[in-house]
């Protein structure tokens, strides 16, 4: 699984949650990861429903275990504005990392993918770096580098 310059969605401006992952859906579409933008959408919206995927410092890591899902991926976003999320530190977010898995690889893989996630957010250079980075190719390439996607 390799992160590419159009998994990176940089200075987006949306309303609320919903919009956000309609629009990470779309692009999913063009990622090759769905054929159904509208299925993929309904699994996020799912999973929030059992639980949110909020962090906190501003990220969330929205995720779909879904028949919808036809290849493994990861799409960034960077917000222009803060949304409402439900958060651990009650925050808004500005960074969403959406992770997308194929029901049949649903189990080590989503689960690889989350913690390599989960490991970065932890370490505050990862995050002060990812967010410096303008460029949508070099973000692709430093996510890709730092949570070892190769291994993924």
């Amino acid at each position: 699984m390799e992160i590419q310059a159009n998994n990176i969605l940089l200075n987006l401006r949306v309303k609320d949650q919903d919009d956000l992952l309609r629009i990470i859906s779309q692009q999913a579409v063009c990622c090759h990861y769905t054929v159904s933008a509208k299925d993929l959408y309904i699994s996020f919206i799912n999973r929030e429903k059992d639980y949110s995927t909020g962090l906190q410092e501003g990220f969330a890591i929205p995720h779909a275990k879904s028949e919808a899902v036809k290849a493994a991926g990861i799409i960034y976003a960077r917000l222009l504005s803060p949304i409402d999320w439900q958060t651990y530190d009650n925050q808004p977010v500005t960074d969403v990392f959406a992770l997308m898995v194929p029901k049949e690889g649903a189990g080590t893989r989503h689960l690889k993918m989350l913690s390599n996630l989960a490991t970065a957010l932890l370490d505050e250079k990862f995050k002060r770096k990812l967010r410096s980075l303008k460029r949508s190719d070099k973000i692709a390439h430093y996510i890709s580098k730092e949570i070892g996607v190769d291994k993924i």
